[in-house]
């Protein structure tokens, strides 16, 4: 009985669920979402001849941050601050609660502290100046996501 049910919910699932119901758009015709037409004049081809003829530049090995971001000191209830640190780590401040989303202050990004892609730009926010954090959300278990090693330090 259980396998049933369960391929049954599988079947339901991978036919999209119930469905949703709404109003026509120009990426919804009331039933089915869909991307509209790319705009004509360029070929696969001409992906391919780009490609092949772009300009190559080399990967800097170190870029400097010019921006300094300012905390706010106090936030009053329901005023809200985003600061964006990097990739994809932000701070979060709402009245007085700090959540810090995908914590990621490594020099690399991977499970092995010498290995893998280097960071070429130090965060936005150094570490030393976060506030008290009373958050941490991590979006998923990727390695540019959850730096465990920053998780450790939080």
């Amino acid at each position: 009985m259980i396998g049933f049910s369960t391929l049954r919910e599988l079947r339901r699932s991978l036919a999209g669920g119930p469905g949703y119901d709404g109003p026509r758009s120009d990426h919804f015709d009331g039933r089915h979402f869909f991307n509209p037409e790319a705009p004509a004049g360029r070929s696969f081809r001409d992906l391919l001849r780009w490609h092949r003829t772009a300009q190559r530049r080399p990967w800097p090995q170190w870029v400097d941050n010019r921006a300094r971001p300012a905390l706010p000191a106090r936030l009053e209830a329901g005023q809200l601050a985003l600061t964006f640190i990097n990739h994809i780590t932000f701070l979060i401040q709402l009245g007085g609660l700090n959540i810090l989303t995908d914590p990621v202050y490594s020099a690399r990004v991977s499970p092995f502290r010498r290995i893998g892609p280097r960071r070429v730009r130090a965060p936005g926010l150094p570490f030393e100046h976060l506030p008290r954090i009373d958050l941490v959300l991590v979006s998923h278990n990727h390695y540019d996501h959850l730096d465990i090693y920053t998780l450790k330090q939080l």
